[in-house]
């Protein structure tokens, strides 16, 4: 692992979470948030690992960074247990998208001085509107309002473990459907997702993943999983194009989902004659 400033490479995902917290080493602390993370070591099992204690450890002792999947999608993440060492990892991660996780305690100090030296990072190119993507985790939060109101466009504060992870799903979401609409609607030059082709596998592996789990659903969202389905092969499409690689193994699961899904249309169809 390493944490020197670098240019997205194709393995190397645009986006990131920060995770800043002096209690992140302790296998007890935020166990459902830490269970959303997890590794994929061997390319030929699909089944993917949950990031362990021990990997955590491992990331705060080189304050460095390390790919992973969180709730299946690709990201960098880098975790720290002091300020200094979290405003470096930013100084060396402003060309990518950063979600930023931090404790109250932390936060209290280190957001002013991030919104201060890499506030670009919160505003959305295109539109210069603020990201809410800064997560206040904490015990109560009445603790952090004397100083979190004033950022209020930038940050949400939370002291449920899984409010926090569904709003960052959430936000996730949001973020990589705004892109996917700029990318395939050939966006402004400004925009960062036009720049960087690892971006736009990064979204179409999101919107794969999405519609897994909207096939999944009982019963199953088919209309919505087909139009991600959609999205994920032009962006994979365009992604094998500009970087000269194969993507047969991801257009061939997404054609078979999308075989399913034209199946249970064509049975709901039938049932309903």
């Amino acid at each position: 692992m390493t944490n020197d400033a670098t240019v997205p490479t194709e393995e190397e995902s645009d986006h990131m979470i920060i995770w800043l917290d002096d209690h992140i080493g302790d296998p007890e602390w935020c166990q459902q948030l830490k269970r959303a993370f997890s590794t994929q070591p061997d390319p030929k099992n699909p089944i993917p690992v949950k990031l362990s204690d021990e990997e955590f450890v491992e990331i705060l002792v080189s304050e460095g960074h390390m790919p992973v999947h969180f709730e299946g999608v690709h990201f960098l993440l880098a975790a720290h247990k002091n300020i200094e060492s979290c405003i470096h990892c930013f100084h060396q991660n402003q060309h990518r998208r950063i979600f930023f996780i931090t404790s109250g305690t932390l936060g209290r100090e280190t957001v002013p001085i991030i919104l201060e030296k890499f506030k670009d990072t919160f505003i959305d190119p295109v539109t210069e509107e603020p990201y809410m993507f800064i997560y206040v985790f904490c015990q109560n939060i009445e603790y952090q309002l004397d100083w979190a109101l004033q950022y209020r466009d930038y940050i949400q504060i939370f002291n449920f473990e899984a409010d926090l992870l569904a709003r960052m799903m959430r936000d996730i979401g949001d973020y990589f459907l705004t892109e996917s609409k700029r990318l395939l609607n050939k966006s402004p030059p400004n925009n960062p997702a036009a720049q960087h082709p690892r971006m736009m596998r990064d979204i179409g592996d999101y919107f794969l993943t999405e519609s897994k789990r909207l096939l999944n659903k009982s019963p199953p969202n088919n209309p919505a999983a087909q139009h991600r389905l959609t999205w994920a092969n032009e962006l994979f499409r365009r992604y094998s194009q500009m970087e000269k690689v194969s993507m047969k193994t991801e257009f061939d699961e997404i054609n078979r989902f999308l075989e399913q899904v034209e199946e249970e249309s064509k049975s709901s169809s039938d049932e309903a004659d």
